[in-house]
């Protein structure tokens, strides 16, 4: 461990047992920066992803995709839905 992650440690190790208390993930990484997660948001964000897949986009979605992207999701939503396209279903 380099004096600057030891620096760091003893910066944050109130903020990050304050983080962990609430549930949160605190990764440490080098040189003395942190990614905060919640274990949860893998979870939520393939939830929400399914549902745009099998139900389509909302409009605040829509206005923060690219074109490209949009297309690509309209593709993969069409596969999975599709009762005559196995490709996706077999690979899953």
């Amino acid at each position: 461990m380099s004096l600057l992650d030891r620096i760091a440690d003893r910066i944050h190790a109130k903020h990050d047992a304050a983080a962990e208390a609430q549930g949160l993930r605190v990764q440490r990484l080098p040189g003395g920066h942190r990614r905060v997660s919640h274990p949860g948001l893998p979870t939520a964000l393939e939830a929400r992803r399914r549902h745009a897949l099998t139900h389509g986009l909302d409009h605040a979605d829509r206005a923060l995709m690219d074109p490209a992207t949009r297309a690509a999701l309209n593709a993969t939503r069409t596969a999975m839905t599709n009762p005559n396209t196995d490709r996706l279903r077999r690979a899953a």
